[in-house]
């Protein structure tokens, strides 16, 4: 069987008595459920984190959302969100982008800088089929759903024609299923209950009209279900499991009826689809270890996997002060390993049995030189003018590695940074990577050879010249810029981009974010209404007010999208004067 345990993503669950510290989600979670998970107080936290798609590459321009706090994803894929406002035991943190399938994270935050990890799904197309007729959508591992043609959109109301169908299966032997699943393994089940879960397999299903709008099946309407069970799990999956059905808007998972095995899948009726699950339920206890080296200097980004029975489970990362915390499955024997930055394992412990409920803090690890190199690597972060950079990151990348996530990554303080990193040998080649987010740029790959015991990169200047940009003025107020990436072309308006009518530019920086979207034809041209433009948690419409957009150029996918737009607008504190220009690259 394979369990899912991950050190880093599982919440503190404690007795099931009501306090004022459990969070009512009544009016939040499927079936009307309380659950009681036990968030702690307000908590600010800092966090990093690497996006990247299936096959590998950075995915940028991609929303982060922690909180009330909001970024996006740079050239790198990398991330950073400071001070967000979380709980002490629960973090949710959501990634978003256009012809991606939504991801997301939930972890207990620590103190220290939380690392996070997360791959997305393109959202590609499996089959079409037609509304009014019984349709099988099959994947090759012979998981399916068997639609009886009955279908809405989203306000209800009976859909007919083409009905696309986008099916993922995620299965629990795959090597990024931590990074793929959305949320983590928290569940509350139908009795209000906080559970771990053990996972089966998940399938997600995203259905859209001919027109890209998103649709559901109908009312007092279901589909059959069948998830194909990995050959390791076959022989000791049990006869019945509880269904599970991923909830957004709290990020937990939720019991939601059982499947039955029959053969090698097992099946069930749903009645919606986004993120199903197959999963047995479990009791907890708390677990926290701590990972450092033979000088005692805490090793973060450190990979650790536990087994249950000798099958594999996800990943789990130390964060910026080696630690590592969450819940584990109670009264039972597991196995805990650590990894090298290759994906080589350099320890084995056995752990546990533990209490169910209990809070259980293992002896510091350390991780000798005879077992694995580690390599301290300083340097500080310079800006364009020589100042340190305030707000960035510092990361290191492995060639060697087959690990897309294998690499370490670090906030920088007042420029500094310094990894405490476990390496595949005594001189180690790598990637180094700053990013400055206060102004957008980066030092570009840095390619070196690290050596044991210590290597200075001394100072670093990150200051890539920005190939577009946008400046935004609002009275006298100091100019607002925006700096790659920045995304503009087709309009984002539902119920699809069109690139034939209105476009859209969109941008974020530590200081904002900025959105236009005009609903005029595209191309060059003046125009007074049908656009507007988003800035500073603000929205200014053009009708109503006095302003101008004005396009000197839009040319073709990879070249120059210039506006500028011009004149005043009235809010609720007045009137104001604004001036905007824009060089954009067009994305489509």
């Amino acid at each position: 069987m394979t369990k899912l345990y991950s050190l880093f993503m599982i919440l503190m669950i404690l007795v099931s008595c009501k306090s004022d510290s459990f969070i009512d989600l009544e009016n939040q979670q499927q079936g009307n459920q309380e659950t009681n998970f036990n968030f702690g107080n307000s908590a600010q936290r800092n966090f990093h984190g690497l996006v990247l798609s299936t096959n590998g590459t950075p995915i940028s321009g991609a929303t982060v959302t922690i909180g009330s706090a909001t970024v996006q994803t740079n050239s790198k894929g990398i991330f950073v969100i400071k001070n967000a406002n979380v709980k002490e035991n629960f973090a949710y943190v959501k990634v978003a982008k256009t012809g991606f399938v939504n991801g997301s994270r939930t972890m207990v935050p620590t103190s220290g800088s939380n690392r996070i990890n997360i791959m997305m799904i393109p959202a590609t197309n499996t089959s079409t089929i037609t509304a009014g007729a019984t349709a099988t959508v099959s994947l090759p591992n012979g998981t399916k759903v068997k639609f009886d043609g009955s279908f809405k959109d989203a306000n209800g109301n009976a859909y007919t024609g083409n009905v696309n169908v986008a099916m993922f299966h995620l299965k629990p032997s795959d090597q990024y299923l931590n990074e793929l699943m959305p949320g983590s393994l928290l569940a509350n089940n139908s009795a209000g209950n906080a559970r771990v879960m053990e996972t089966f397999g998940m399938l997600h299903v995203q259905l859209t009209g001919a027109s890209g709008q998103n649709l559901q099946l109908a009312t007092g309407h279901t589909a059959e279900m069948t998830v194909a069970i990995d050959a390791a799990q076959t022989s000791t999956a049990p006869a019945t499991i509880p269904l599970w059905t991923f909830n957004e808007a709290t990020g937990i998972w939720q019991e939601e009826g059982s499947a039955t095995k029959v053969g090698n899948t097992y099946v069930g009726n749903v009645s919606h689809f986004s993120w199903w699950n197959c999963d047995a339920q479990f009791p907890q206890a708390i677990l926290n270890v701590h990972i450092q080296n033979s000088a005692a200097q805490p090793l973060s980004n450190v990979n650790v996997k536990l087994f249950r029975q000798n099958q594999t489970s996800t990943s789990a990362i130390t964060d910026g002060n080696g630690n590592a915390s969450g819940i584990i499955p109670a009264g039972e024997s597991l196995t805990m390993k650590i990894y090298d930055a290759c994906n080589n394992v350099i320890m084995t412990n056995n752990i546990g049995p533990f209490a169910s409920n209990s809070t259980n803090t293992l002896p510091a690890i350390t991780i000798s030189q005879s077992l694995s190199n580690t390599i301290t690597i300083t340097g500080t972060l310079k800006d364009c003018s020589g100042n340190n950079v305030t707000n960035g990151v510092a990361n290191l990348s492995y060639a060697s590695s087959t690990n897309y996530f294998s690499n370490y990554s670090t906030q920088v303080t007042n420029g500094s940074f310094s990894f405490n990193v476990l390496s595949c040998a005594s001189s180690q080649q790598l990637t180094f990577v700053g990013s400055d987010f206060a102004n957008l740029q980066t030092t570009g790959d840095i390619n070196f050879t690290a050596t044991s015991p210590t290597t200075n990169l001394g100072n670093l200047t990150v200051c890539t010249a920005a190939t577009e940009f946008i400046t935004s003025q609002t009275d006298t107020q100091t100019i607002k810029y925006f700096l790659s990436p920045i995304y503009g072309g087709g309009s984002s308006q539902t119920p699809v981009p069109n690139p034939n009518f209105g476009f859209s530019v969109s941008s974020q920086s530590a200081t904002g974010g900025f959105y236009l979207n005009s609903q005029n034809p595209i191309g060059v041209g003046t125009f007074t209404s049908n656009f507007s433009l988003e800035s500073s948690g603000g929205v200014i419409n053009s009708n109503g007010n006095n302003l101008t957009l004005q396009v000197s150029n839009y040319g073709a996918v990879g070249q120059y999208i210039d506006f500028t737009i011009n004149g005043t607008y009235t809010n609720s504190t007045g009137s104001h004067t604004l001036s905007v220009t824009g060089h954009v690259i067009r994305d489509n």
